[in-house]
């Protein structure tokens, strides 16, 4: 394989996204701030269930599974998982069958997420307070049962962060890119939320392989700035591995890894965070979710008042939506 936009139109792909998210400005945030060129790249906007970046991940990995010619996807997650509820629409969508395993007690009420998911009509298995990878046990022990009764199951593994999942944003990349030239943009700055390291490393390897038309800035929601590394790193290693084109640079060379914003980690707010939801939403009239884009949108505006970004730069909004509605008590 040549080039990596060759193999992104060879490898196989369900087609779930309706077109090219949009990239516009944020009117709000560039007049509070004082500063012209603050951009946001609208991936809540895939097209599917409540949206959000999860979709991109699943265009690859159910391209490989409708090849494989699987009928039985299971994936599993939290109770308000995004990646459960979007899993569960695009198998509406192409009409596979799904189910969904969660690691948590059945709420008495359908809330956020496990309200989607109803809709949907997916069968949803609540295991309790177990681990994820005790979760992770018994999803594989499923798709086991599955294949003994003749099915052809298919795991969405590790929240689809695998290198396959990280095709979706290779892609994004060069979606990204193309939007600019149309746009005029010579270059930006892009700010991503780093949580298990799919976006990070999609973005990176696809940025890499590219030409590096942008600069990154990976801001960490859950773990140190090693820590998430070597995620990103791992996850990066796998792409290698099925495109058959390295990269000579390591996460932490290619782009900006910060941990600053992270709090005390996954699913738990900062101050800072906690605020943003309110101006995100007074401001652009978007809605961000509260504990892992809020840090990403903290994160962009403390560089920008910092000074530490020349140029446009961007906010990837990576959707979360549906679990918004479950994340406040009032």
């Amino acid at each position: 394989m040549d080039t990596i936009e060759q193999f992104l139109d060879q490898v196989p792909r369900a087609a779930l996204l309706p077109g090219p998210t949009p990239l516009h400005r944020l009117s709000g945030a560039e007049e509070k701030l004082g500063y012209e060129g603050i951009y946001i790249k609208r991936d809540d906007m895939t097209g599917i269930g409540p949206g959000g970046n999860k979709v991109r991940s699943l265009e690859y990995l159910l391209g490989e599974a409708r090849a494989q010619h699987c009928d039985r996807i299971l994936t599993a997650g939290p109770v308000q998982s995004n990646l459960c509820t979007l899993t569960a629409a695009a198998c509406a969508k192409l009409g596979l069958h799904c189910d969904l395993v969660h690691n948590g007690e059945e709420p008495k009420k359908k809330q956020g997420n496990l309200l989607l998911n109803h809709l949907l009509g997916v069968p949803s298995h609540f295991i309790g307070e177990k681990t994820s990878e005790e979760r992770s046990r018994y999803t594989e022990e499923l798709a086991q049962k599955y294949q003994r009764e003749g099915h052809t199951p298919y795991v969405v593994r590790n929240g689809a962060t695998t290198g396959r999942g990280a095709l979706g944003y290779v892609a994004a990349v060069r979606e990204m890119k193309n939007q600019c030239q149309q746009m005029g943009i010579p270059s930006m700055t892009i700010f991503a939320p780093g949580g298990n390291g799919g976006v990070a490393a999609g973005l990176i390897y696809g940025n890499e392989t590219m030409g590096n038309p942008f600069d990154l800035v990976i801001v960490s929601v859950e773990d140190d700035r090693e820590t998430l590394a070597a995620h990103i790193q791992s996850v990066i290693e796998e792409l290698t591995q099925i495109t058959g084109i390295p990269i000579s640079r390591s996460p932490e060379e290619a782009a900006q890894i910060t941990d600053r914003f992270r709090g005390e980690g996954w699913g738990v707010n900062t101050k800072e965070s906690a605020e943003e939801i309110y101006e995100f939403a007074r401001s652009e009239g978007i809605f961000i979710e509260n504990v892992y884009n809020s840090k990403a949108a903290v994160g962009m505006k403390t560089w920008i008042r910092e000074g530490r970004t020349k140029g446009p730069v961007c906010y990837l909004h990576t959707g979360g939506f549906g679990s918004l509605f479950a994340q406040y008590e009032e």
